[in-house]
């Protein structure tokens, strides 16, 4: 830059801490430097051009005479603001305050201050998803407009963007503004966290709802860190809203710490997300509706036989009548009636607490037109059961499903002269040893079981872990997904190349979207190939989920969406 200086102008005011300098008054000598680029005005030789230092002169005369400050310190910050404000073509200003007949009663030549102050360029990034999101950015442009010490020069097209973090809420309306500043970054914060208290803006959730949340994105090339402020912002260059509309308006901003463009970083997302997908999105068929139909006529297939745990969590999810219901012995008859047009909805167990996956719902899923469509939780307490007046010691051989074996390890280990026998289902087990008759049999199912088949409970709460419950899903053949719906379940397969599953699951960190559970699995006639089961945080009606899915379809194999419930 150029330089305009002004050396030592003398003027009488009054100012200081002691009162006789403001009544008497006193000698000040006050230095400016000027930057400008005044290239234009030495071509056209045209005063206009430049900034005519005799008409500044004058004006630092009567603001120095005009007003009066204990401190020169203050007398220089306010100078050189009245300057900067006066005069765009001025970008820096530094100034010195000299004080050659300071009170201090010691021979010195003079006394001074000097600071160093102008310009800043600042980017910062806007957004709203409460209210009327638009009137809330509106209101945050024409705030900042207004403000002393800013100068608004470009403001981006608004884009509507799904929220990050905190998925559960309504999708933002966001902007990219480009601003001039004499304020410095913490004065900047303030500024801005007071026009988001004036729109209502609180700070109760981290990553909630917001009316409105004002971000600096890029101060200049400051790069800075403290409790209260970073600079530049530490997410920008992993979050499309803010890319794309700062983008729009500042392509060729230099970000201080990758040392590239904004439009080069924006370019890098992009081939990172797959450029093909941001647009359209992820088609999935299924259709949103207020709650699932249930009425006299709607026929409910449930696994095991009657008082299985399959039966209870039915009954917690569609309460205990209002439908016709019905047992099938095995985990595929349920499939089958659900996915041939037999039963409107099946209940199966896919998931346990304490020993996992259900490894036979996920390997047959996929052989049956089935979506799951809800789930209900069960807390599991098994009991041992046997005849009425059978004697737990008697006891040599326990009826139950597999899975209730892994649970009650330790109360087998504990009686090594009983035998598991695994069978479908625990209720299975309770109908057996009533079957049977045998009072050295017993079954290890739910107290429920016992009422409903006449046993005795022998021992109640055998499995090893008190907090035990099953996760049960409840499946359609429609594929439907109730409005309020917060659980993706979702299968793929990954190719045979480095990182492909990191690849995968990256789409759904850019889109801020959390992995509730992974699973894998063996690829049927495939030897060493897997399809992964992946349940994630959101809903088929969210734009963020759409948009992830669309790059998860990009670079996986045979993407299916299981259900959304």
């Amino acid at each position: 830059m150029d330089i305009i200086s002004i050396k030592n102008l003398e003027i009488y005011a009054y100012h200081g801490v002691m009162p006789e300098e403001n009544a008497v008054g006193q000698r000040f000598d006050i230095s400016v430097d000027m930057y400008v680029d005044y290239s234009s005005a030495t071509l056209n030789d045209n005063i206009r051009e430049t900034v005519d230092y005799g008409e500044v002169c004058r004006k630092i005369k009567e603001f120095v005479e005009t007003n009066t400050y204990n401190l020169i310190e203050t007398l220089a910050e306010r100078l050189a603001e009245r300057i900067l404000l006066s005069y765009n073509a001025i970008d820096k200003i530094v100034i010195e305050v000299k004080k050659p007949w300071a009170p201090v009663h010691l021979p010195i030549e003079t006394v001074s201050v000097t600071i160093e102050r102008g310009w800043h360029t600042v980017y910062l990034s806007l957004g709203s998803n409460m209210g009327d999101r638009e009137e809330h950015i509106d209101k945050a442009v024409e705030a900042l407009d207004d403000c002393f010490g800013v100068q608004l020069l470009k403001v981006s097209d608004y884009i509507e963007t799904a929220p990050v973090g905190n998925i559960d809420q309504d999708d933002f309306i966001n902007c990219a503004v480009m601003i001039r500043t004499l304020l410095e970054p913490h004065r900047l914060l303030d500024m801005l966290q007071g026009i988001e208290k004036d729109d209502g803006r609180t700070r109760e959730v981290h990553w909630g709802p917001r009316t409105i949340d004002i971000d600096i994105i890029l101060y200049d090339e400051i790069i800075m860190a403290d409790p209260h402020l970073v600079i530049p912002h530490t997410e920008a260059v992993n979050r499309e809203f803010v890319l794309k509309p700062l983008a729009q308006i500042a392509p060729y901003a230099l970000h201080p710490v990758y040392r590239k463009t904004i439009l080069q970083l924006y370019k890098e997302y992009l081939d990172k997300a797959g450029v093909s997908c941001l647009s359209s999105g992820y088609d999935s068929g299924f259709e949103s509706i207020d709650m699932l139909e249930i009425n006299e006529e709607t026929r409910i297939a449930f696994f095991g036989v009657e008082g299985s745990y399959s039966q209870q969590a039915m009954e917690d999810f569609f309460g205990e009548s209002g439908y016709d219901s019905y047992a099938l012995p095995k985990f595929t008859d349920v499939m089958e009636a659900v996915g041939n047009g037999d039963a409107d909805y099946g209940v199966l167990p896919i998931e346990n607490s304490s020993t996992g996956g259900i490894t036979d719902i996920y390997d047959h899923i996929h052989e049956y037109d089935i979506y799951i469509v809800g789930e209900q939780i069960v807390r599991i307490e098994h009991a041992l059961l046997g005849l009425k007046g059978s004697r737990m010691e008697d006891i040599r051989k326990i009826y139950t499903h597999n899975q209730a074996i892994r649970q009650c390890a330790a109360f087998l280990e504990a009686h090594p002269y009983i035998q598991a026998v695994p069978v479908s289902s625990t209720a299975t087990g309770a109908l057996k040893v009533v079957n049977d008759g045998d009072k050295t049999k017993a079954a290890i199912a739910a107290k429920r079981a016992a009422s409903v088949y006449g046993l005795e409970v022998l021992k109640s709460a055998i499995n090893e872990q008190d907090n035990n419950s099953t996760r049960f899903v409840i499946i359609s053949g429609k594929k439907q997904y109730v409005r309020n719906a917060g659980r993706i379940s979702i299968s793929f397969e990954t190719r045979h190349e480095s990182g492909a599953l990191y690849k995968i699951l990256s789409h759904f960190y850019n889109y801020g979207i959390n992995l509730e559970k992974i699973e894998s699995r063996p690829v049927r006639d495939r030897n060493w190939e897997y399809r992964f089961f992946v349940d994630i945080a959101g809903n088929l009606g969210m734009q963020c989920v759409n948009n992830a899915l669309a790059e998860v379809n990009e670079v996986s194999d045979n993407l299916v969406i299981i259900g959304n419930y």
